[in-house]
């Protein structure tokens, strides 16, 4: 059973984003382990593919390697070397177009990462 306690300290409705943000992310691929990484859920494999933050006014589903990602729809934000995010509102963001493609592209990204040896440490 994944840890998702970072959740309950979230207030709703950004705990019930959180957790559709954490099922659109395992629907897309649900052979992905899970690992909490840095106190938040997420998902690996060779390395870490996204995790789930929760902050007082939105959630970010977390790209570790989102800036080696195609953008076409501009969702992913963030300047710095590897980590970008796509920043979750409400629950209609949770529906937005593109969403699903750009965790399809991290994980096929993750697949020419070298392999950190997580996979042994993971939750499922």
């Amino acid at each position: 059973m994944p840890d998702l306690s970072h959740f309950d300290k979230l207030d709703v409705p950004i705990k019930e984003i959180a957790h559709a943000v954490y099922d659109l992310a395992a629907e897309v691929d649900p052979n992905l382990h899970r690992m909490k990484r840095w106190g938040f859920p997420g998902f690996i494999a060779n390395s870490t593919i996204v995790t789930v933050c929760g902050q007082p006014k939105h959630v970010n589903l977390q790209f570790f390697y989102g800036a080696h990602l195609p953008n076409p729809l501009g969702l992913l934000e963030g300047t710095g070397k590897d980590l970008r995010h796509i920043k979750f509102r409400s629950m209609p963001d949770t529906k937005r177009e593109g969403v699903r493609e750009v965790v399809m592209a991290a994980i096929e990204y993750d697949k020419t990462l070298r392999d950190e040896g997580l996979r042994a440490r993971a939750e499922s």
